[in-house]
This record gives structure tokens, sequence and C-alpha cells, in this order.
């Protein structure tokens, strides 16, 4: 490691001197590079050599000057950053880009949290084009709270895959993490590459491409991931589709597949399949929303496969989606293709024990800027919603108990008929559990609080309509001293 120092001469020979201080880095390095030491100028590749570790501390800024990589074989990357000062690695030509991280048998406590990696770049031949930002491979690191973006991988035999994260022989725990505009062969976000079970879990996936298959993410042979809890939105796939999810893990040769639960996956787009494509896979798709999604055949779900490797779709919203065959599930017919589907909401019906063909009462799918695709939609249950207490709970493992929002998975809505089934209470369809409203939240914000109060207080007296009277917390018709002891008795 070697130190250089930039000064710039004023005018005048003993002139005021402003210095800017860079660390130089290349080959093998371990220890720590410091925020006083920062930024660091990636000149040549850097490797974290075997049994050593390298911890990079908050507010470093990694600046590559080239096409360089930093290689963790069989070694220890602590990259972790905080909310107020993350770790910034990037390249100084955003057109050439840098190669990134590439763990290889690396430690499984290598953690990279709270990073802003960009411009990580993916070519040449396979298998070195695997991955963009981050390559995890025979190793399983934590990803956490990082944001991705503008990575890429790519080659002209479209061998490249996972442009933000790519993981192969791993079980890397990726979550909360901010993955968008990247572009990648297969999985425009993340790929899922042989073997492992990676749990990707609290990630927005947002505006990625993929110019093979898997807008967003890529599950590839041999690997079973859990994907829960994301928000996958405005991804695009061309060639084998998956606009949002292109699971293709092979069931039919090595009895893999994911499990993919609690995601809301809206307005993606692909040739087939805008939401998902099911190539060979036998995927459980659980508790997801897939709406306003677009593609030519399978606007919501596309399947291809023989009966035996049929999807099991379980209380899951399909509404909205588009395309010119099969809107919402489109089976291809030359394999005998075939798909499960029970316990959920298919726009125009779909053959299967407690499904429903209703409008699901989403709370603004257009959000308050009235556009749709917006960040801002709000695909929540509203109450008198046909979904409410309406999915299976045997299609739910015991360890899930909250929803996409982090609330109570199972609660019950008493002014809804249980239409599902199993030990109430029931489990809603989609991934968003309808919290019925405290009626002593008078003003509806989710606390109880003087706000509340203070609304009592300018409602006294009468109810002008009792039907519209949300002060009026125990309905008698007058809002009093009664009313305000329940907002006090419910305080949060």
């Amino acid at each position: 490691m070697r130190r250089a120092v930039y000064a710039m001469l004023w005018s005048g020979l003993l002139g005021p001197v402003s210095t800017a201080l860079a660390t130089d880095v290349s080959g093998d390095q371990w220890g720590v590079w410091t925020l006083g030491g920062s930024p660091y100028y990636l000149v040549g590749d850097v490797r974290v050599p075997p049994g050593e570790m390298l911890t990079i501390e908050p507010g470093v800024e990694v600046i590559a000057q080239g096409h360089y990589k930093i290689s963790v074989e069989a070694s220890t990357l602590i990259a972790r950053g905080a909310p107020d000062l993350p770790i910034l690695m990037t390249a100084t030509d955003t057109n050439a880009g840098w190669r990134g991280l590439r763990l290889e048998s690396a430690e499984d406590a290598s953690d990279i949290s709270f990073c802003v990696i960009e411009y990580a770049k993916g070519t040449g031949d396979y298998p070195e084009v695997r991955g963009g930002g981050i390559m995890a491979k025979n190793c399983s690191p934590t990803i956490s709270h990082c944001t991705i973006r503008y990575c890429y991988s790519h080659n002209t035999n479209y061998n490249g895959c996972g442009a933000a994260i790519c993981t192969e022989s791993s079980s890397a725990e990726i979550f909360n993490n901010i993955l968008h505009d990247n572009i990648a062969d297969s999985g425009g976000a993340i790929a899922t590459m042989e073997y492992g079970s990676p749990v990707i879990r609290g990630n927005h996936i947002l505006d990625n491409t993929g110019y093979y298959a898997g807008g967003g993410m890529y599950l590839g042979a041999r690997s079973s991931p859990l994907i829960e809890g994301n928000i996958i939105m405005r991804n695009y796939a061309s060639g084998w589709g998956g606009g949002g999810i292109n699971s293709w893990t092979s069931y039919i040769f090595y009895n893999t597949y994911p499990t993919i639960r609690n995601n809301l996956i809206a307005h993606n787009s692909a040739y087939d399949g805008g939401g998902i494509y099911c190539r060979y896979d036998r995927a459980l798709l659980t508790n997801n929303t897939l709406a306003y999604n677009s593609a030519n055949a399978g606007g919501g779900i596309y399947a291809l496969n023989y009966p035996a490797q049929a999807p099991q779709v379980t209380n899951c919203v399909l509404w909205e989606n588009i395309a010119t065959a099969g809107p919402q599930i489109y089976l291809y017919p030359d394999t005998g293709s075939a798909i499960s589907v029970t316990y959920s909401d298919v726009q125009g019906g779909w053959t299967g024990s407690g499904n429903i063909d209703t409008d699901p009462l989403f709370v603004d799918p257009d959000g308050e800027d009235d556009v749709l695709g917006t960040d801002d939609d709000n695909f929540r249950l509203d109450a008198g919603s046909p979904c409410i207490d309406a999915g299976s709970n045997y299609a739910l493992p015991p360890e899930v108990v909250e929803d996409l929002d982090g609330n109570p998975r199972f609660v019950d809505d008493p002014d809804t008929v249980d239409t599902g089934i199993g030990d109430p209470p029931i489990v809603d369809m989609g991934p968003y559990e309808y919290q019925p409203r405290n009626p002593a939240d008078v003003n509806g914000d989710g606390v109880v609080d003087i706000d509340d109060v203070f609304a009592v207080l300018a409602a006294w007296g009468p109810c002008d309509d009792p039907d519209d009277c949300p002060a009026d917390v125990n309905g008698d018709g007058t809002v009093d001293i009664d009313d305000l002891f329940e907002v006090l008795a419910n305080w949060s």
C-alpha cells in the first residue's frame, strides 16, 4: 500500500496549498482500509489472500482506476458501512467500469452491508463473465442494506448473469438491499446458479433488465432459493422471458425448486411470463400478488413443464396482468404443461379449491400520484376485500409469522366471514395481511395518540351521520367522555 499525495498550488511562490489525499492499492491486501486513508484507488487487481481479513470502514470510498477487481479467496471481507456513512465502491470511468467483488471459497463470515456498489461490469468468456457487482462462489456471505446499481454482466454468447449479485454453490443471505438499473443476460439483478439455498428477503428489485431471461431474477439449475418479502417491479426480460423472475431450477432432473412467497411482483414485462416464467420448474408460489405485469403470453405466470413438475400456486392474487394469450396464467401446450392453483384470486377464474374471481380491492393501485407503476402504488387489501381470511393456513410453514409490511401474518378480521381453510385466524391471500383498524385510532394513522384525543374533542356531541363518525369510538351515536376513555385505554 502506498500513499499518493496530490497538491494544487495556488498563484504565488508561497501561496496557499490545498491537498487531497488518496491511497493507491493493488496486489495482496489485508488489515483495515480506514476512513482517514480514503479514497482508496484501485490501480490494479486486489486480492485478500487465504487466511487473511480485509476490513473496510464506514464512509470509505473505493474508486477503481480501471477494470480491476477485489478478490476474496479463502479469506474474509468485512465491508460494513453505516446507514448515514455507507461505503462507496465505484469506477472513475463509468463506461469501462470495474470488475466488482469476487468472493470464491471466502469465509462465510464475510459481510457486505450498507454499501453502494455501482458500475461493476462482467465481460469476457464464461465463466468469468458471471456476476457484476458481487460474485459469491463456494461461499455464503451476508449481503444486506446495500444499493447496487448500474452494473452489468454480458458477452456475445449471453453467458452473463447476476449483474448486481450472482451466487454459485452458495447459501448467501441477501436481504434489505435496493437493486436497480442493472443489466445481465440472465438475472438483471440476481442470479442463483448451481446448488445452494440462498435466502433473498426484503429487497427492492426495480428497473433491471435480462437480455436472455429474468429481468429481476434468474433461478438456475440445481439451486433451491428462498425468495421472500421482496418488491419486484418494472423489470424487463426478452429471450426466455420472466420479467420479474425466471425460474429454471430443473426439478425434473435434480429435485430442486424455489420457494417464492410474500412478494409483490408488479409492472414487470417480458415476451413470455411478464411476472414469472417457470421452465421445467416446480416452484412453490405462496402469498404473492402478481399484478399489472405484461407479456405476449402469460402476463402473470408462464409455465412450460411436464405435468409432474407443475408449479404450486396458493394464496396468491393474479389481477390486471395483460397478455394476448393467458393474461393471468399461460400453460405451454406442447408438453402438456400443468399448474396447481388453490385458494387464490385469479382474474377470469381458474379451477382449484378455494379459488375466487373477484376484484381484490387493492387500497390504491395507482398510488397518490394516480400513475400506475410508480413506487407509491398500494397493493394492500382494503376493507371488504374478498381476499381477507380466504387463504389456506396449510400453505405456510410455522416460521412465517410476518407479512410483507412486517405486520402479523395471521390476523382475523371480525367483519369478514372466514372462507379459507385451517384453524383461525385464517391467512389472507397476497403478501399483505389486512390489519383491522383499531376504532380508537380515530384519524386512521396507525397510532393511538394525542391527535386522536383532539379528533374526539373536535367532534364532541351527537354524530351528524352515525355511519360516518369515526370519533364515535364506541358506536353509540354520540361523541362524549366514553369515547375519550376508549382512546386513552388504547394509547399506543
